[in-house]
């Protein structure tokens, strides 16, 4: 069926790539899904995905697994989004940006207390998260790894460990202004 599809397309029928698409759309979309949590992401990588298979078309290998090949190609895809937006420097602007929301309100205060009885209580509310959230934490904010890299120790995607690092952003902050959470 593929190998038809391909060729239609090759030969001038633009409707046969649509064909396509709606073949292989929801294989496509679920191995996005599986290593993305945001669904409007999913929908833009498998745009993307389909638009290199398009014009990529006339590298098509001939009686090849069409799935297959659009897995690779999404994959890529994948690799590159992953590349780009989980770097060490982007990681960290967005690290400054929570740490600077969190303690903003907190400036003032803080100018008042002494440095000692800072570190003390937040050492104090790390304490309290629990183990794998603070480990998660203890992993990127001490040993300074990627989330890429944790997520690969813990067997986690680098969606999932930023989940749990903004959960323990969260605990920290609500523990740091005295709420319970």
């Amino acid at each position: 069926m593929s190998d038809e599809l391909v060729e239609r397309v090759l030969g001038g029928e633009k409707e046969a790539f649509r064909e396509i698409v709606l073949a292989y759309g929801p294989a496509v979309r679920a191995f996005l899904a599986a290593h993305l949590s945001d669904r409007h992401m999913v929908d833009d990588m498998a745009q993307e995905t389909f638009f290199a298979a398009y014009a990529n078309l006339r590298k098509w290998r001939w009686g090849a697994d069409m799935t297959a090949w659009l897995r690779g190609i999404a994959r890529n895809k994948l690799n590159a989004y992953l590349r780009r937006h989980y770097t060490y420097g982007n990681v960290l602007e967005r690290l400054q940006a929570s740490v600077l929301q969190t303690v903003q309100p907190h400036l003032a205060q803080a100018f008042e207390w002494d440095d000692a009885e800072t570190f003390a209580q937040l050492k104090a509310c790390l304490e309290k998260l629990p183990d794998r959230l603070r480990n998660v934490v203890e992993a990127r904010y001490t040993d300074r790894l990627k989330v890429m890299d944790i997520g690969a120790s813990l067997g986690k995607s680098p969606n999932a460990v930023s989940s749990l690092l903004f959960r323990a952003r969260k605990r920290l902050q609500m523990c740091m202004e005295g709420e319970e959470y």
